[in-house]
C-alpha cells in the first residue's frame, strides 16, 4: 500500500501552494520545512528527522501552506490520502502517535513564535542553537557538536528569517563570550551556558 522512494539533496518533494495527493513518512534522512515570505526570503521552519510525519495537512483539499526540501538524502514512504485514511480507522495507536507528533509540532511553533518577537537576535540564535543541540547535539568533552551538515552561518539566518550579516554579527558574540566555536563548518555549543544566556 505504501511505495517507498529516495530523494537527494536540495530535491523538492512538495512546494508551497501545491496539491498534495499523498501523506509522507520519513524514513531515513533529514527534510527541511520552509515558507516563503513576501521579499522572496525562505524562513526555516522545522529539519524533520527520520520516523517523522512530512505533511500534517492530509485530511483537507487544501493545498500546502509550506515547501519540503531534502536536507539530506532522504528514503521517504507515501500513502494515498484516501489509502493511508482506512489505516487510521482500524488502527487506534497510530492515531494516537499522529496527534502526539502534531501536539509536539505545535509546541516548538508556539515557542518560534514567542522567540521571534521582542527578542535581540543573540538570544534567538542562542535559543536555535541549544534546540539544534537537543535534536542533533553530540557530546565532546566539555561542548556539544551539531552533528548535522548544512547548517551553515546562512541556513541559520534562513533559520530565524533575518540577514546573514545579522546572523554573522551574533555568531560573534556567541564566539566571544565562549558559548559557541565554530571549526571549518562544524558548529560546538556550550548548552547548559547557551540556557542561561537566552533565559536571562
Amino acid at each position: 500500500m505504501g511505495y517507498i522512494f529516495n530523494l537527494s539533496k536540495k530535491q523538492i518533494l512538495f512546494r508551497e501552494r501545491e496539491e498534495v495527493e499523498n501523506v509522507y513518512f520519513l524514513l531515513d534522512g533529514k527534510v527541511s520545512i520552509y515558507k516563503m515570505n513576501e521579499f522572496g526570503e525562505r524562513k526555516i521552519i522545522f529539519i524533520l528527522n527520520k520516523g517523522d510525519i512530512i505533511n500534517e495537512v492530509f485530511m483537507s483539499n487544501i493545498t500546502s501552506t509550506v515547501t519540503c526540501e531534502v536536507f539530506e538524502k532522504a528514503t521517504i514512504i507515501k500513502f494515498k490520502k484516501q489509502d493511508f485514511i482506512k489505516i487510521m480507522e482500524i488502527d487506534f495507536e497510530l492515531v494516537k502517535n499522529i496527534i502526539g507528533v502534531l501536539e509536539h509540532r505545535n509546541i516548538r511553533l508556539c515557542r518560534q513564535l514567542k522567540n521571534s518577537t521582542y527578542i535581540k537576535i543573540e538570544k534567538k540564535l542562542a535559543a536555535k542553537l541549544y534546540r539544534l543541540n537537543r535534536e542533533f547535539g553530540v557530546k565532546q568533552g566539555d561542548w556539544c557538536f551539531l552533528d548535522v551538515d548544512g547548517v551553515t552561518v546562512t541556513y541559520l539566518a534562513d533559520m530565524l528569517g533575518c540577514k546573514r550579516e545579522t546572523l554573522s554579527r551574533a555568531m560573534k558574540m556567541l564566539q566571544n563570550n565562549g558559548l559557541v566555536k565554530v571549526k571549518g563548518k562544524k558548529i560546538y555549543i556550550k548548552p547548559e551556558e547557551l540556557s542561561a544566556f537566552f533565559k536571562n
